[in-house]
């Protein structure tokens, strides 16, 4: 069961977060929503700016939303930032095959940030291996208050909505797959050099899809 105080969406990077968390907007209201995209970040919310980061302060962060209208708080941030503060009960995210999402971060890398390199010098970058593990491993998968599966997007607003009482809709913005469930294809030699480096992050998915499942079988 849910804690005192709001959701707290752990958005991991290229999983349908954004999706997500429009759907929530869309549904709560913008002013229901407190964005944490970092102190650099446009997107990043006036209270989590003045509190989190000016003030360095998140007693009086928490203070400041529970007086007010804030029902989510979202954002690129590991899971144990807000796991003290609000609960890990009250923590939602969002996992995806680490392979695809990988891929998928790449290309987003390419397009919106520069990166002029190849592919097989991104995956071999020790900061983009095994990342979504660590994003997440803040909290014990059994303990999220909401798992979802990109590749299960649709069952997983499905499974979101009669956790919470909600009538997402199921939106797609920041893709460039025809849907949420497609995968990227990969061919060639670096196959396998790409699922031996990120060998943690697959069996870790894979312990997430087990736990998935078993959430999806006790609704039915």
């Amino acid at each position: 069961m849910a804690t005192e105080g709001p959701l707290v969406f752990v958005h991991v990077p290229k999983t349908a977060g954004t999706s997500f968390r429009m759907a929530l907007e869309r549904l709560l209201g913008f002013d229901a929503m407190a964005y944490d995209y970092g102190p650099d970040s446009e997107v990043t919310s006036p209270i989590i700016m003045r509190h989190v980061y000016d003030r360095q302060d998140l007693k009086e962060f928490k203070a400041a939303v529970l007086d007010g209208p804030v029902q989510v708080v979202c954002g690129h941030f590991p899971a144990e930032k807000y796991r003290d503060l609000f609960g890990p009960e009250n923590a939602l995210v969002f996992l995806r095959d680490p392979v695809q999402r990988l891929i998928s971060e790449y290309r987003h890398y390419v397009t919106y940030n520069g990166y002029v390199k190849g592919f097989e010098e991104f995956y071999r970058d020790p900061a983009f291996t095994n990342c979504q593990k660590a994003f997440v491993q803040g909290i014990p998968l059994d303990r999220y208050g909401f798992l979802g599966i990109t590749e299960r997007y649709e069952a997983s607003l499905e499974m979101a909505n009669r956790r919470f009482g909600w009538k997402l809709m199921n939106l797609s913005f920041n893709q460039s797959r025809p849907t949420l469930e497609a995968s990227y294809g990969l061919e060639g030699d670096l196959v396998q050099d790409l699922l031996d480096r990120n060998a943690e992050d697959i069996a870790f998915y894979g312990t997430a899809v087990e736990e998935f499942e078993r959430r999806a079988q006790a609704l039915s």
